[in-house]
């Protein structure tokens, strides 16, 4: 299930990420098992995690693959080390929706929001480089993991201007 999208205003969001380069396909396997060791990563120096889960897909390469974060929101800005980065999700303008329903079909739920924000005359956020698209903001928000019921992840994009 889908909710309608609209257009929310988020405030800049401090976070602690792992970064991986890969295809689609790889997703599945290769960025869940990252969420926990986030976590971990975040409590073991002296951070308090202050959101849900999230990815980052903020970079496309010609080649098909992408440069995502596996990551979560934290009370405050912590000091990056080892493979963690951190930084603040950036304020401003999302086009966003809610999937509740598998994993598998966010693929389906990131389509229609992308679809909604073109036909609406709305820009995502990110430059177009050669082949690639840098500094773009589109998120899955794993807001419930769906623990005896389906997951809810809110799909958001970040708009221009």
């Amino acid at each position: 299930m889908l909710t309608d999208p609209t257009i929310k205003l988020r405030h800049e969001e401090p976070y602690a990420a792992k970064v991986l380069t890969l295809s689609q396909g790889e997703i599945a396997e290769r960025a869940p098992p990252l969420i926990q060791e986030v976590i971990d990563w975040v409590k073991a120096n002296g951070g308090e995690v202050a959101g849900p889960p999230f990815f980052n897909y903020f970079e496309f390469l010609a080649s098909g693959r992408m440069k995502m974060m596996v990551g979560v929101a934290t009370a405050k800005l912590m000091m990056p080390a080892g493979d963690v980065t951190t930084g603040a999700l950036p304020a401003g303008r999302y086009g966003s929706v809610t999937h509740t329903g598998p994993y598998p079909e966010l693929y389906e739920a990131n389509m229609a929001l992308d679809d909604w924000i073109r036909s609406e005359g709305h820009e995502l956020a990110g430059d177009a480089r050669e082949d690639a698209v840098v500094g773009a903001t589109r998120l899955e928000i794993y807001r419930d993991p769906g623990i005896g019921k389906p997951p809810v992840t809110e799909v958001a994009f970040r708009l221009k201007g």
